[in-house]
């Protein structure tokens, strides 16, 4: 187990500011998500602490010394690509002892520590098989079984789930969180697939542009975005631009949006006047009569799902409002409704330029 922390590292390529002062930290026996889209700098960030790449600023420690000039092999780190990176012409057993061997250890650990670990990860009676006569799921067992052998203070994943179907990454992504959690290893995580950090991770690190957007935990990241790329990445949402905000306590502000006035909490800081936007949630929202409703539209889509009826409500102003219905709901295009949103999940963000 080890403490991981990360100041304002940079990493440029030629004329390209890959990162741009990127700052986090896991604490001991943390699973902490890079999230974000291609080129956001994730995946750098993780190339950074495994020593595949060497930062043009910053600082990396683990424990509190510093690991920058330390190469890659004698970090102590674990690592799991996506290709999993499986010698072919070895077997399960030995692609998962390979890096024992070169530890030059006796055979007789070896063999202990890489039945154990198989056990671990679910690979029991396949040791002697060769990678291509295994599912991929079970290669990527071994490849996670191959960086755990090695009893890793620090565990990095990239992409792991990319190459499976989606049985199987659910199936995966469970196993590494209970064995990330039974072993205690800190661990660093990069996925696009919000609902993967969301499942998984003790903290999230939204990436945007080179930076950390936001780094919170998975509950506040969804509830309390700091800005519309955090929400939007994260999860459906619905954004209502605001007419007027009126700071009333730190983090606590009336507004008035859709011919509405509110109260309701945000990001402490935005100014009276300020441009700003409310994030509604469609679990947050629900329909009702039009005297009831917070707010009042029209039904302007509605698709029977099965567990749920999708609707489409545009209000006054021409904004829109998706959310979920109960499924014996019945309402028709061009029904007048009300929705009733719950305070609590309402959350307003001020309005920043993509």
């Amino acid at each position: 187990m080890a403490t991981v922390e990360v100041r304002d590292l940079r990493k440029r390529y030629q004329d390209f500011l890959a990162l741009d002062g990127v700052s986090l930290k896991a604490e001991s026996g943390q699973l902490v998500t890079l999230l974000g889209p291609s080129g956001c700098g994730k995946s750098t960030t993780l190339r950074c602490l495994a020593g595949f790449l060497e930062p043009n600023g910053g600082e990396i420690t683990v424990e509190g010394e510093s690991i920058l000039g330390v190469p890659a092999n004698r970090r102590g780190f674990g690592v799991v690509f996506q290709n999993y990176a499986l010698f072919p012409h070895m077997t399960v057993a030995e692609n998962i002892g390979y890096g024992l061997k070169l530890q030059k250890l006796a055979r007789s650990e070896i063999e202990t520590r890489v039945h154990d670990v198989m056990k671990l990860v679910r690979l029991t009676g396949l040791g002697d098989r060769l990678p291509r006569q295994i599912s991929g799921g079970q290669q990527q067992r071994v490849a996670l079984a191959r960086a755990l052998v090695l009893k890793p203070k620090l565990l990095l994943l990239d992409e792991p789930l990319a190459n499976l179907d989606a049985r199987l990454r659910d199936e995966v992504r469970w196993l590494i969180r209970d064995l990330q959690q039974q072993s205690g290893i800190t661990a660093f995580y990069v996925t696009h697939d919000q609902s993967e950090a969301m499942a998984m991770s003790d903290m999230v690190a939204v990436m945007k542009a080179g930076r950390v957007a936001q780094f919170a935990t998975p509950r506040e990241i969804y509830q309390k975005p700091v800005e519309r790329y955090v929400a939007d990445f994260t999860g459906e949402a619905n954004f209502l631009p605001c007419q007027s905000v009126t700071p009333l306590a730190e983090g606590r502000y009336g507004i008035t949006a859709a011919g509405t006035t509110l109260e309701l909490d945000g990001v402490p800081g935005i100014e009276a006047g300020a441009p700003a936007e409310l994030l509604l949630r469609p679990e947050a929202l629900s329909l009702t009569s039009p005297e009831a409703g917070t707010f009042r539209g029209r039904v302007t889509k509605s698709a029977f799902l099965g567990a749920a009826l999708h609707c489409e409500i545009t209000l006054p102003g021409d904004s829109v409002l998706k959310l979920s219905a109960e499924p014996n709901t019945v309402v028709h295009t061009g029904d007048e409704v009300g929705i009733d949103i719950d305070r609590s999940h309402a959350w307003l963000m001020p309005e920043v330029s993509p």
